[in-house]
């Protein structure tokens, strides 16, 4: 029988644990702390991150982590709902917010962009009193001013996970900076986890499958809808807003327009319209021509 917790009731080592309790007192004496969960694809990242947060909600007498497809304000799948579940966390008490990934590098310019966003958050959110985990492919995308200012707390690498349980290596900040040296040198970067000696060891468990299921469908969805922009933005199209940033005319100027010049939209996808690239310049021609306001 498949087991989901280890004998002394948790699903992951008690080292582990203590480490976990070290950055709840952190936290309290409202200094920033942010636990990384990184490694590569089908390694267990969320997972790790989802016991985790169960861990730091019992502390503090609260639930499991919401997994619900329409409310999960501690499990957020990319940039725009970080920053959004972040107000949320802090206006309804919840003490940890995991970030995962989801696709969000995948874009030119994303991974500045949310460094920077990043940073501007944890310019104020010692105050919040929320732990943040981040799930992250590589430790490494975060700007170097984070480690500096010594955000990152606790760095957990997972690797060679199998049907029964996961593995994670766990390093220090300290032990953070040497790897990020040995990443420098190295062709293959992941050789790095095999030079720097972590501080312990550890495993965990699945999580039970009634949350799992639900954490494959927001992971789906996340999925589904990185799928979709990437089609939008492989054939150029752009939607009513796009085209009205382009064109400095309000919507409603853009859909009048596009109604009389009898333009017809490329595709629709999730009931919204949009159009090939040359709809830009068959606007502007049109603005030029007719001296449109």
């Amino acid at each position: 029988m498949k087991r989901y917790t280890y004998n002394h009731g948790l699903p992951f080592n008690k080292k582990l644990a203590e480490n976990i309790d070290y950055e709840i007192k952190r936290v309290e004496l409202k200094k920033a702390s942010m636990i990384i969960v990184d490694g590569i694809v089908g390694e267990g990242k969320t997972t790790l991150a989802i016991h985790i947060a169960d861990y730091i909600n019992h502390k503090h007498g609260m639930k499991n982590v919401s997994l619900e497809k329409s409310n999960h304000p501690q499990l957020a799948m990319g940039g725009k709902e970080f920053q959004k579940n972040l107000r949320i966390c802090y206006k309804e008490g919840f003490v940890v917010l995991i970030y995962d990934e989801a696709g969000d590098f995948n874009k030119r310019g994303s991974l500045t962009r949310f460094n920077e966003a990043l940073n501007r958050t944890f310019e104020t959110f010692r105050a919040f009193k929320v732990i943040i985990i981040m799930c992250l492919p590589s430790f490494e995308v975060l700007d170097n001013s984070l480690f500096d200012k010594g955000i990152p707390r606790l760095l957990l690498h997972c690797f060679d996970r199998n049907e029964n349980y996961g593995n994670f290596a766990g390093y220090s900040l300290y032990l953070i900076f040497y790897l990020k040296k040995v990443m420098v040198r190295e062709t293959v970067k992941l050789m790095a986890y095999r030079k720097v000696y972590p501080n312990f060891y550890g495993q965990f468990l699945d999580i039970e499958p009634a949350r799992s299921k639900k954490l494959d469908i927001l992971s789906t969805t996340s999925k589904l809808e990185i799928s979709k922009m990437a089609e939008i933005r492989m054939e150029g199209l752009l939607s009513y807003d796009d085209v009205s940033k382009k064109t400095l005319r309000s919507i409603i100027w853009v859909k009048k327009a596009v109604q009389n010049l009898k333009i017809k939209h490329s595709r629709i996808i999730d009931r919204k319209k949009y159009f090939k690239s040359n709809v830009v310049d068959i606007l502007l021609d049109y603005i030029d021509k007719k001296g449109v306001k």
